[in-house]
């Protein structure tokens, strides 16, 4: 039988931040081929892996990521989906029970960016 092992990654890099209005990050998320956002905790967000390249393997093989960025807006209560004020809508996923993700917004929420 195949032995399988959860191994969270030791450390994930976030190279770029970005604080949006609702209405931005709906219209960026609705013209992109997977227009769902994440929500955890109040905050409605999608993250953007650098692009691969054989360097990057290696350093996922250390336990080790890079997100080229982390684009957010606050939120405050979960709905499967969300519209703009100009009514684009698109489809939410609630991930609070993701520990990756529950720690990442954790994180942003000490981050400078947070209360700008």
């Amino acid at each position: 039988m195949t032995d399988f092992e959860h191994k969270p990654y030791d450390k994930i890099y976030v190279r770029d931040m970005i604080k949006l209005s609702l209405d931005d990050l709906i219209g960026m998320m609705s013209s992109l081929e997977s227009a769902n956002a994440y929500w955890v905790d109040g905050v409605l967000f999608a993250s953007f892996a650098m692009t691969e390249s054989e360097e990057l393997a290696k350093k996922e093989m250390n336990n080790e990521m890079f997100l080229d960025k982390v684009i957010f807006a606050v939120y405050d209560n979960y709905s499967k989906t969300v519209k703009s004020s100009t009514n684009l809508e698109i489809g939410v996923l609630n991930m609070q029970k993701s520990k990756l993700y529950t720690d990442l917004i954790k994180w942003l929420k000490t981050q400078s960016i947070w209360t700008e």
